[in-house]
């Protein structure tokens, strides 16, 4: 039993059309993906888009880890959830993108000084100035 199949002239425009509606498709996917500018990226750009979106990325893991100092602050101290915290920004804090290091250091002060004053070791002030300065250099990142 043979089956036959036959496309007759009408097929081929079905398929040219699919092929050209997929080739827009591409076209459209790429404008929607390529930067502002237009164009291909050189490497040097694309090293310097790659770092910024990590400089963005840890940028906004920082503030999210002053944040979490500053509930630690606001509430009772919590010697656990203090030192379970610090030692976590401590943690990351030792490496990173380069031009965050100050950052990244002051926040792990910060983390310190409020797992210090968790534990009932040091005055609440000392924790909240170093508080404070880290959010302002994590704020001065965001200027940039």
């Amino acid at each position: 039993m043979d089956v036959e199949i036959e496309l007759g002239r009408g097929w081929w425009w079905v398929i040219a059309s699919m092929a050209v509606l997929a080739l827009l498709g591409l076209v459209l996917l790429g404008r929607a993906v390529t930067p502002e500018g237009g164009g291909l990226l050189t490497l040097e750009a694309w090293k310097l888009l790659r770092e910024n979106h990590a400089y963005d990325a840890e940028l906004s893991t920082l503030q999210q880890n002053a944040d979490e100092l500053a509930s630690l602050l606001n509430e009772r101290p919590d010697p656990v959830r203090a030192a379970l915290a610090a030692d976590r920004i401590q943690q990351s804090a030792l490496d990173g993108h380069p031009a965050l290091a100050l950052q990244r250091e002051a926040l792990s002060h910060a983390a310190e000084e409020v797992r210090i004053w968790a534990v009932g070791g040091g005055a609440r002030e000392d924790a909240e100035v170093a508080l404070i300065e880290a959010g302002r250099l994590v704020k001065q990142g965001t200027e940039r």
